[in-house]
């Protein structure tokens, strides 16, 4: 008989984001920074069978939207504040578009007199990877034409071991 191992986090019926949809995440490796498409206040809105106004964060990344509480929109207007607003400016959730925040579960929050998970926003903003180009022969000419070393590539652009090489011999 096969043995079959299903996460019942998959398969909850929810619309917006849930402590367990952040563990599933992260049971499977997945990492749990997104990038913000939009935030608006919705009222009405349909949040797992139960009618809510708020403010829901929706992100570019394929994941289920998240309504904001009032922990979450203070982090939120402190980035924005870091990203060089001021003022009331900070508070304005539609500049909140474009910021990249990580997620996490807390397990300690107070929420109608009893203590449950919820999600946050960790204070301080994600350390982004930069993706660097991939140098090709068609990068030769121009690089050589500004003597440019190796040591001045990698600075810009990925480079295999094999490109190097070949740079190196170019023009020689």
């Amino acid at each position: 008989m096969k043995q079959t191992h299903t996460d019942w986090r998959k398969y909850r019926k929810s619309t917006h984001l849930a402590s367990a949809d952040l563990d599933a995440m992260e049971t499977d490796g997945m990492p749990l920074i997104f990038t913000i498409a939009e935030v608006k206040f919705e009222t009405g809105v349909d949040v797992s069978g139960t009618k809510m106004d708020g403010i829901f964060c929706y992100f570019t990344q394929p994941v289920k939207p998240l309504k904001l509480n009032s922990t979450n929109n203070k982090i939120l207007a402190g980035f924005a504040k870091k990203g060089g607003l001021t003022g009331k400016d900070c508070h304005i959730i539609e500049n909140w578009k474009g910021l990249t925040i990580e997620l996490y579960v807390d397990r300690n929050v107070k929420m109608m007199g009893a203590i449950t998970d919820g999600i946050r926003i960790k204070p301080i903003l994600p350390v982004l990877q930069k993706v660097l180009p991939v140098f090709t022969e068609a990068n030769f000419e121009p690089a050589h034409a500004q003597k440019a070393t190796i040591e001045a590539i990698k600075k810009h652009y990925s480079i295999t071991p094999e490109m190097e090489t070949k740079y190196l011999q170019y023009g020689k």
